[in-house]
């Protein structure tokens, strides 16, 4: 066989081998076209210099075209960091933008993946003409635009009489129609937003600033104080909703006095000209990696018609009975019946010193199961029990506190009897027979202050602990008792510690900082220095009761409620008056709690033992206490002394 068959064959080999590159892709994109799923090859690409974020410039090639102005998606750098993308690697780009930033057409590639890799492929497949910047061919590469296996376009001469439009609004079927005009009031610099292309949330970028979205507010914040070295203020946040996504966005100060009493939430809104920006998740959970910052130019505008393609607030409830295999700190929906909830109190949160607002609530549900629920702020403020509501939670947090409780955020949406079939269901069964039902419980010590005594359920003595060698529990998960014994000891060496100040993800860093010796203090886990730290407390007592004795942690807040100071009064006693400082930890000795505790074996120098760690700990209610061991005594068939008047007790 001669080299020209060889070589021939070869290449038939090659092409047979190879994903069939979307030839003509890039242009018909450039010019406003749809293409869906085109599959490219990656010439190469080039981390963009200057830029506050990772971002990457890659050069494709759909085999007919070629465009060097294009980026990828900060999510999808990990494609390039991973060593994925090579050199000539093939991709199908599944979701994509075309947007005009200062006159060039720049493609954002959102959503790819590989179906071949570059070394595969070993070289550029044919010999693509160069698209400008301007998004067009210039001479005679013009003529090879003719687009086979794509949507047709139009012929250049129709283009150009074509009408202009946004190069957003159509994009892999994101597609939006332009709306037909209709009055409504807007705020803002009095445009009609309704006669916009509107974008889908999901293709907003910090690259182009020409949209308009069309979205349900899902969620509204109160309205908040800041304030750190450049000044102070007030803001509220809201978050939006369309068919593609959702986002959060921010209003400060004038545009808070602007917009806040406008907007509701449930209503549909088209809103435009807002500032993007990387996407802060210490205060927002949503699946978005971008925000928005309402600005002096932005407008908003009510929306009149309502449509089914722009969803309301969607659900994914977790039973109240299924909190208990849930991870602590995990976000949940959840909705159940308020069978009862404590007075709205004010407490001084123990890291910024600021007075928080809070009621705590007890949900049930069908699995006949209950759980606390702390509401915090205005939600706390005008929550009314009195007709057993349903309430609804998007986004609450799952804690350990009491065995198992929910917390609200301030991205938590609370609703009280929503318009839901789950909610009708629920007060029909509540209604019919679960208020008369008996429910277990997950918090298991019930609402802080409340409950019998305060202590919970599986009540025991520390003999009894030991003896059913409890903290061995199946598949290595923590086992709660409650206890009720005097303070014996507390070693007050180390019961104070250095901490990090810095918030990441929303929450509190709290790891030992080292002084530098130069005014500095570093986190090794946030790889930073401050000048400043927070005093937190971790003691290790033993607790006695008639039958035995036992070592147990005690971390922060039961701490302070054990010592009767904060961690930060004690730190600055520990350096200015270290007398009082041992005195604070000597009056607390033969003091009698009652405890809810956890207990959970570990490994500790290749001896495994149980770890027990105090969860909440309240003061004896000695009434409370009387009356309960009556009844214990009474159900256990024991005879009360002759002359006993019970009646004292009750």
């Amino acid at each position: 066989m001669t080299d020209f068959h060889l070589s021939k064959s070869r290449r038939l080999l090659l092409k047979m081998s190879n994903p069939s590159l979307s030839e003509g892709a890039l242009l018909t994109i450039c010019q406003g076209g749809t293409i869906e799923k085109p599959i490219l090859q990656v010439i190469m690409n080039k981390k963009i210099a200057g830029s506050t974020s990772d971002r990457y410039r890659v050069f494709v090639s759909d085999g007919q075209y070629s465009n060097s102005f294009s980026m990828l998606a900060t999510q999808m750098n990990h494609f390039i960091t991973e060593g994925k993308l090579e050199a000539n690697t093939i991709v199908r780009v599944n979701n994509h933008i075309c947007n005009n930033v200062n006159g060039k057409k720049v493609i954002i590639l959102l959503d790819l993946e590989i179906l071949k890799a570059g070394s595969e492929v070993g070289k550029k497949i044919g010999d693509p003409a160069q698209i400008g910047a301007d998004g067009t061919v210039s001479g005679n590469a013009a003529a090879k635009a003719t687009n086979p296996g794509a949507q047709k376009r139009p012929a250049d001469s129709d283009l150009g009489n074509a009408p202009k439009r946004s190069p957003l609004a159509s994009s892999n079927g994101q597609r939006s129609s332009i709306l037909e005009p209709r009055s409504s009031i807007g705020a803002g610099t009095g445009s009609d937003l309704s006669q916009s292309a509107c974008y889908p949330i999901s293709s907003l970028t910090p690259y182009n600033n020409k949209w308009t979205i069309k979205a349900r507010v899902t969620n509204k914040s109160d309205i908040r104080k800041w304030s750190n070295s450049r000044g102070e203020g007030y803001l509220f946040s809201m978050d939006f909703l369309d068919g593609s996504g959702e986002i959060r966005a921010t209003a400060f100060k004038e545009q808070c006095d602007k917009f806040y009493n406008m907007i509701e939430v449930g209503k549909l809104y088209f809103v435009s000209s807002c500032q993007l920006k990387t996407a802060n998740k210490q205060y927002s959970n949503l699946n978005n990696e971008y925000e928005m910052t309402f600005r002096e130019s932005t407008e908003v505008m009510p929306c009149n018609e309502e449509t089914t393609a722009i969803p309301t607030l969607q659900f994914n409830f977790v039973k109240i009975a299924d909190l208990g295999e849930v991870a602590k700190d995990s976000i949940v929906d959840v909705i159940g019946i308020c069978k009862s909830s404590t007075d709205c109190t004010t407490i001084v949160s123990s890291r910024t010193q600021k007075e928080l607002t809070k009621r705590d609530l007890n949900l049930v549900d069908q699995s006949n199961t209950e759980v606390a629920l702390t509401l915090w702020g205005t939600k706390a403020e005008t929550f009314d029990s009195s007709s057993n509501p349903v309430v609804c939670v998007k986004g609450a947090k799952v804690s350990d506190f009491n065995s198992v409780s929910l917390s609200t955020l301030s991205s938590s949406v609370v609703q009280i009897n929503p318009d839901l079939n789950q909610a009708h269901d629920l007060k029909g069964w509540f209604d019919s027979e679960g208020a008369n039902l008996q429910t277990n419980s997950l918090t298991q010590s019930g609402m802080r202050g409340g409950g019998e005594m305060g202590i919970g359920t599986n009540l025991k003595m520390v003999g009894e602990v030991k003896r059913e060698n409890l903290g061995f529990g199946v598949d290595g998960k923590p086992e709660y008792y409650s206890t009720s014994g005097y303070i014996s000891l507390i070693q007050k060496d180390k019961a104070l510690y250095q901490a990090c100040t810095q918030v990441n993800d929303g929450k509190s860093c709290n790891k030992k900082v080292l002084d530098q010796g130069n005014g500095q203090f570093r986190c090794e886990k946030c790889n930073i220095q401050m000048e400043d730290f927070n005093w937190r407390l971790i003691l290790s007592l033993c607790m006695a009761d008639s039958t035995d004795n036992q070592w147990m942690n005690c971390f922060q807040e039961q701490a302070e409620q054990i010592l009767g100071f904060s961690s930060q009064e004690l730190g600055q006693m520990s350096m200015q008056d270290p007398d009082r400082y041992g005195k604070v930890f000597h009056e607390a000795t033969l003091k009698q709690f009652n405890f809810r505790l956890s207990c959970k074996a570990d490994n500790y120098n290749d001896e495994q033992r149980v770890r027990h760690t105090v969860r909440t700990v309240f003061a004896i209610d000695h009434a409370e206490q009387n009356k309960r061991k009556i009844r214990e005594l009474e159900s256990a068939g024991i005879a009360l002394p002759s002359g006993f008047d019970k009646s004292k007790y009750a």
